[in-house]
């Protein structure tokens, strides 16, 4: 009669002797070492990503009506900006710039500036000074 070892030892010896080895194969699968090379849209990304945006040139039109608009705004914003502080200021009052609302009003010393496009409204609380 056999122990119990030999029930467990005879199969391990028996799977030992079935394995066999193989060759091993190394091949890359990351595509930036050269690995599928059906993965192109992955490098053309990668190239995509390290490309400097070149700036935009602006004819000198374009450029002129910005400089223009820019200019305008901040004299209108300046001329807004003396009525509600100016020495004739009123307590409080109302612009209309194009579709934009500008209303203000005084509060125990603090100047309220409220703008609104009829989408979206902003709030300034501007401090006494």
């Amino acid at each position: 009669m056999r122990g119990w070892g030999t029930y467990i030892v005879m199969p391990l010896v028996l799977m030992a002797s079935q394995t066999a080895a193989g060759d091993f194969r190394f091949s890359f699968t990351n595509p930036s070492f050269g690995g599928d090379p059906m993965a192109t849209s992955h490098l053309m990304k990668l190239m995509e990503a390290q490309k400097i945006p070149q700036p935009v040139e602006k004819d000198t039109i374009h450029q002129f009506t910005e400089d223009l608009e820019r200019r305008l705004l901040s004299g209108l914003a300046t001329e807004i900006t003396s009525r509600i502080f100016g020495q004739d200021s009123a307590p409080e009052g109302a612009f209309v710039v194009g579709g934009l609302e500008v209303l203000y009003e005084t509060t125990g010393g603090d100047v309220i500036v409220t703008l609104s496009d009829g989408i979206s409204l902003t709030e300034i609380v501007v401090p006494a000074f």
